[in-house]
This record gives C-alpha cells, structure tokens and sequence, in this order.
C-alpha cells in the first residue's frame, strides 16, 4: 500500500510541476513593432510621440522616462541593469500612468529585441505579460 501511496505523491508532484505559470512568448506585435511604448496584457498603455512626448535616461540609476510635455502620461522603467544583449534577464519595475491614477509592476523581463540604442523588455509571467521599450540617450 505504501507503494501506491509513493506513486501517487510522485505523479502529484510532477503534474503540479508540470502546470506551474510558465513564461509565455513575447507578444508579436510588440516585438515586430519599431515605437517605443508600454504594452500591458495586451493593451497598448502609452507610445511615445516624438512631436508631443520626452524621453529621459539615467545611466546612474538606470531609469528610463517616457512622458507627455506635460507629465500627465508617463511611464517609468527601473532596472537592475542596463540592458545590452537580446536574451539578458532584467529585474525591473515598471511605473505608469493611467486614467485612474498610477499603476506599478515589479518582474523578472527579458531583453527580445535590440535595434541599436533600443530595446524590447518582455516579461511573459502569465500575471504580468508585459512589454515595454526603452532607448539608451547617449
């Protein structure tokens, strides 16, 4: 009986490993786009306008800013490290703004793009699914 009940754990065990959140694929439309924007579940959340929006970098703190001119659209992006290579794992916090006031999201993101002093930050965690951009000013 014992037998049975070893089985049974292991069986448990590997079908709760098995069903644990996974990553999902970068959103292909956010990959294959050029803007610089936040995208969240699936939603466009802000894009940056160059005729109407800033873009500020930090190097220091390694904050990306990207606002109206008038500070009332924005959104935030701290991260742990300056991203540099398609593939690098960035721990990151995302803030923004919406009609309902500020909201803010902390994960684990890669970098799925990379075009020259921009770059593509997906975070695929099935709570989160979040894509932002981010260009280095230089």
């Amino acid at each position: 009986m014992r037998t049975w009940l070893r089985i049974f754990l292991i069986i448990t065990s590997l079908l709760s490993l098995a069903s644990c959140n996974r990553n999902l694929e970068p959103d292909s439309s956010f990959i294959a786009g050029s803007q610089v924007q936040l995208k969240v579940a699936g939603s466009v959340i802000h894009t940056y306008d160059p005729l109407t929006w800033q873009l500020g970098y930090n190097p220091t703190t390694r904050e990306f800013r990207v606002s109206d001119d008038q500070m009332k659209n924005y959104y935030i992006v701290n991260c742990s490290t300056i991203p540099s290579s398609v593939g690098q794992k960035i721990d990151a916090t995302i803030t923004w703004t919406t009609a309902g006031g500020t909201k803010s999201i902390k994960g684990r993101f890669e970098v799925a793009k990379a075009e020259k002093d921009r770059y593509w930050l997906w975070c695929g965690d099935k709570k989160i699914q979040t894509g932002v951009t981010v260009r280095i000013l230089r």
